[in-house]
């Protein structure tokens, strides 16, 4: 193959598997921001903070119990020196192992009463939370190690709505607040595992008989440095937490809490490529133009992060109190720092993927070690004196000297270009955005409503070429052709209305929202334009959820559903409907009264649909062997 064509095609394939990622993790990124409402409505700040010490709990137990064995399934998975069996025959063994040591441990810890101040009674959903994310962790990462990416996203979209439907049913439905958290999350999991071993058919990559002790050592001194490295990070992720429930206590622990969501946001986009990522670096790592590669993915990565980073800082006020609500508006105090230490955590984790292609994954640990340290440190020092700024301040500190080190250290084995006077200049704007929050939160300056949207601006202007050279190779000649006519200036003017229509819905109480999805949904179905019909009806949907309640929601919805079902009389609208008025009697009568409502529906449409329904099955259960029977037909000599 030509370089010139290898070239292009691994840009191809990197973003290509990124779109992939983004559409499996799409879903269930737009849920946990949906149902970051649904946590704050049915969850108190002291039930919000438990709830976060017990997720990092479960997270800091995970790369022990499994340890960090899906790293080294994924790296060996894909290199075509290993025998994927072995690997993923291994990786189970290993995760095995460790769960079996801590169901022995978790019960003594329990009964001495040792963490009962952080486990709060949930030791035994604690054990099936960390030994199910393991299993689905391991084995969703094996099915990338078989490049089977589409499966992925496609596991990825079936957990979010096993997720929504837990939530439903335990959360709102039965009112089980932590514990029914705690239950959606477990059951997700566990079908996610059904699910992919079912698809992907791994059994087949089962081999207990003869597990290969040279690869378990291999496989092992790769992932064991993994262990404290990742520990480490997530004490410089969870220490902030657990320090403020020691010193200031469980409420303010639960506005820090809430002060991590926007944030995320940031890290949930790095989180998409990042996937795409570390199959690309593994895939390349032997190319001719390894350096460029890393070069020019790092800069449009950067680039990315800096526009995201700073449209956050410009709208992270209004977005708190849309989003989290009122009994949380003071976490957007602390965001600020969050956000911008967000961004050196993304971009230390690139540089980590360094380390783990090269297999010099001792370097992880010991760049680790300097966050962790320094992390707890300034904890201790801080939180005392100057209280939830303490937490953000020491975060921001750990993450940008950790991505000092790395990006010295890192560069002896890729020396690629770090972009150093980008680097320095987009920091210092978004400092000062970050500046601009704090000043306005101690003094009340009303001059940051114009000096946000122009440092955004001045953000933008920097770093929207590199990807919009990239987005002109991939995206449709058409779209492309639009966007260049529009031109930059004409593009953000759009963005600053749709976003002065946000602000102004905000202010409105969703009216205005109300009022637009109406009126499309009126003249979509005048014109008869399905897709836009479909569009305004879940725009009012999601409406009616953030502002008001789901049975609102299902109500608003279900009067749309019976227009939308006297213009199409389609029979997929009138199971729309009946999933409506069933979200409304479970909102208003009760989870039992819509159980039973939903059980007779379905013994109705049995009865009704019974010859469909046995035709399905025939074609599930004997399709493959009448097709082999015709195909031996069509094969047999005359």
């Amino acid at each position: 193959m030509p370089e010139a064509v290898a070239k292009k095609s691994s840009y191809k394939k990197l973003f290509s598997n990124t779109v992939i990622f983004a559409i499996g993790s799409f879903s269930s990124k737009i849920l946990v921001l949906l149902l970051v409402k649904v946590y704050t409505t049915y969850l108190s700040q002291e039930e919000l903070g438990i709830n976060d010490v017990i997720t990092q709990i479960a997270n800091w137990l995970q790369p022990i119990v499994t340890m960090t064995i899906s790293e080294a399934v994924i790296r060996f998975g894909l290199d075509k020196a290993y025998d994927k069996k072995k690997v993923f025959t291994l990786g189970n063994i290993i995760c095995m192992s460790g769960f079996a040591v801590l169901g022995l441990i978790l019960p003594i810890v329990t009964i001495t009463g040792i963490a009962d101040k952080y486990l709060n009674g949930y030791s035994l959903l604690l054990y099936v939370y960390v030994v199910m994310s393991g299993l689905k962790l391991v084995y969703s990462t094996f099915v990338r190690a078989l490049e089977k990416v589409k499966l992925f996203a496609v596991n990825g979209i079936l957990t979010t709505f096993l997720t929504l439907v837990g939530t439903i049913v335990f959360m709102m439905g039965f009112k089980m607040g932590n514990t029914g958290y705690l239950l959606s999350i477990i059951v997700s999991d566990g079908l996610s595992v059904v699910f992919l071993t079912l698809s992907a058919r791994l059994w087949k990559y089962f081999d207990f008989h003869r597990p290969d002790r040279e690869m378990l050592r291999v496989m092992l001194r790769y992932s064991i440095p993994l262990i404290p490295a990742q520990i480490l990070w997530l004490i410089t992720n969870s220490s902030d937490s657990f320090m403020t429930t020691h010193y200031l206590g469980q409420g303010p622990n639960g506005i820090l809490s809430a002060s991590y969501k926007i944030p995320n946001l940031v890290a949930t986009v790095y989180f998409m490529f990042g996937q795409a990522w570390n199959m690309s670096a593994i895939m390349e790592d032997d190319s001719d133009d390894r350096n460029e590669f890393y070069s020019n993915v790092f800069e449009l990565n950067q680039c990315l992060l800096y526009i995201i980073a700073a449209g956050c800082l410009m709208i992270v006020k209004p977005l708190t109190g849309l989003w989290l609500g009122p009994d949380f508006q003071s976490s957007a105090q602390y965001s600020p720092i969050l956000i911008y230490s967000s961004v050196f955590s993304c971009f230390v984790t690139f540089l980590g993927s360094i380390y783990l292609t090269s297999k010099k994954t001792m370097r992880s640990l010991v760049t680790s070690m300097v966050s962790g340290a320094l992390n707890i440190t300034l904890n201790v020092i801080l939180i005392p004196r100057i209280g939830l700024y303490g937490p953000a301040v020491s975060t921001l500190v750990s993450y940008s000297v950790v991505f000092v080190i790395r990006a010295i250290d890192s560069r002896k084995i890729v020396p690629f270009d770090l972009k150093i006077s980008k680097l320095i200049t987009n920091n210092l704007v978004l400092a000062a955005m970050v500046l601009i929050h704090i000043d306005r939160y101690n003094e009340g300056h009303a001059f940051s409503a114009v000096l946000l949207p122009g440092l955004f601006f001045v953000i933008l202007m920097m770093n929207y070429n590199p990807i919009w050279k990239m987005l002109r190779k991939m995206l449709p000649a058409r779209i492309v052709r639009t966007a260049e006519q529009l031109g930059i200036i004409k593009l953000c003017a759009i963005a600053a209305v749709i976003g002065l229509t946000v602000w102004i819905s905000t202010l409105t109480d969703g009216w205005l929202f109300y009022f637009t999805f109406a009126f499309t949904l009126a003249v979509s179905l005048m014109l008869n334009n399905r897709k836009v019909v479909y569009a305004s009806a879940a725009g009012l949907f999601v409406t009616a959820m953030f502002e008001a309640t789901a049975g609102a929601a299902g109500f608003l919805t279900s009067f749309v559903m019976l227009m939308i079902i006297l213009r199409y009389r389609r029979r997929r609208d009138v199971i729309l409907l009946m999933l409506m008025i069933d979200i409304c009697i479970g909102s208003y009568f009760g989870i039992w009264k819509a159980t039973l409502v939903v059980c007779g529906e379905l013994i109705v449409a049995v009865a009704v649909f019974y010859r469909q329904l046995a035709r399905i099955l025939r074609r599930l259960m004997f399709g493959s062997r009448q097709k082999s029977r015709r195909a031996g037909n069509v094969n047999r000599p005359r």
